[in-house]
Order: structure tokens, then C-alpha cells, then sequence
């Protein structure tokens, strides 16, 4: 192996190195933000969390405020290839059923990853010091909104626009799993579990879908 060929392999290496860091570090942030809010969360908690320092994450990162932007990113992203995903499988020309399995799975995407819908409703009051960056964030319209227009079309939801609609969608879905300590004991069972899921899940589309 050539001195060339081992500097290319070596700054490979790096790279990945770097990606693996930085994932991991997404994820604690994700973590520590969820419980602690903003305000409250240290960068030296999330480093230890991570198992790295706190010099590599502002190194990667630059500020705590752009952390918490980039794990705001990294949680919306999780939501869209999901979405994604479900639009490119989705074989049949009925919109109403799309849309069911869109709501379907972002139900399941919420509850698997709860710290997502605490980070994202941390930030839906206009008070949220990155509340104007979260709006500015359309991933998940650019999915939904079209199928919606579509799925109104056919009758339903004539009362609202699109984004009142998710609004409405997002207090239904993700409440329970904000207070799911009330919710758990509410429904005497965990919110959270595959049974669970699959509960919540029926009772939103049954709601939506009378």
C-alpha cells in the first residue's frame, strides 16, 4: 500500500469516525434537551452522555444553540423518511387509506421516539427561542399537505386548512405520550408498549375516521 492510498484510507477512516461521533452525540443531546429543555440542558451532560468531550461537540456543533437546531433537524428527519417511506410503498390510488397509513405511522414514529415530540412541543409556542426555526422547517408538509388536499377532496375535513389540521393532529397524537405517566395510569396500562401503540393508533384513526 502506497503512502497515497494509506492518507486516503486514514482520512476515510476520520470521516466516518466524525459521522459516528456526531450520531451519537445527536442522539444524547436528543436525550438531555427532551428532559431538560433548553435552558436547562449542559453541553458537559451531553458530552458524558455521548462519551466524548465537550471541546469535540462545540467543535462539531459550534453553540448549544446550534446543537439543539441540528438535534431539532435530526428528530423532524426521523418523522420525514419514515413518511417517505410509507408514500413510496403505498400502492393503491386511494387517498384516504395513504393518509391513514401516513397517520398510522406517525403515530408509531411518535411513540418510539418520544424525546422527538418533547423537543418539537418545547418549541411550538411563539415564546420558543427557536420557535421561528421549527416553522421554517416544512419536511413534513411537503409530504402530508398534498395528500391531504387529496383526502379533502373525498369529504373529509372541510373545516380545516392544512396546517390547522396538524395542529389538531399533533395535540391528538402526542399529548397522551406527553403525559404519559397520567396517560398510563388513565388507560391502566403503557402507552408505549406494541399493544399500547396499536391501541392509540386505532382510537386516533377511528376518531378521525368515524
Amino acid at each position: 500500500m502506497d503512502k497515497l492510498e494509506k492518507k486516503r484510507k486514514r482520512g476515510k477512516q476520520s470521516q466516518e469516525v466524525s459521522k459516528k461521533t456526531k450520531e451519537t452525540v445527536l442522539k444524547s443531546a436528543l436525550k438531555v434537551f427532551a428532559r431538560e429543555g433548553f435552558y436547562n440542558a449542559k453541553l458537559r451532560e451531553i458530552a458524558d452522555l455521548a462519551g466524548t468531550t465537550h471541546s469535540l461537540i462545540t467543535h462539531h456543533f459550534g453553540s448549544k444553540e446550534e446543537l439543539y437546531k441540528a438535534v431539532l433537524d435530526y428528530g423532524l428527519d426521523i418523522h420525514s423518511e419514515r413518511l417517505r417511506k410509507v408514500v413510496r410503498l403505498h400502492k393503491s390510488d386511494d387517498p384516504v387509506e395513504l393518509f391513514k397509513k401516513l397517520i398510522a405511522s406517525y403515530v408509531n414514529t411518535v411513540a418510539k421516539n418520544p424525546e422527538v415530540s418533547k423537543i418539537i412541543m418545547h418549541n411550538n409556542s411563539s415564546n420558543s427561542l427557536l420557535y421561528d426555526y421549527l416553522q421554517e422547517r416544512k419536511q413534513l408538509h411537503s409530504i402530508v399537505e398534498p395528500v391531504f388536499s387529496k383526502v379533502q377532496m373525498c369529504g373529509y375535513f372541510k373545516d380545516f386548512t392544512h396546517n390547522d389540521f396538524l395542529v389538531y393532529l399533533h395535540a391528538l397524537v402526542e399529548t397522551p405520550i406527553a403525559v404519559i405517566d397520567r396517560t398510563n395510569r388513565l388507560l391502566a396500562g403503557d402507552i408505549l408498549s406494541r399493544k399500547g401503540i396499536a391501541l392509540h393508533t386505532k382510537r386516533v384513526l377511528n376518531f378521525l375516521f368515524p
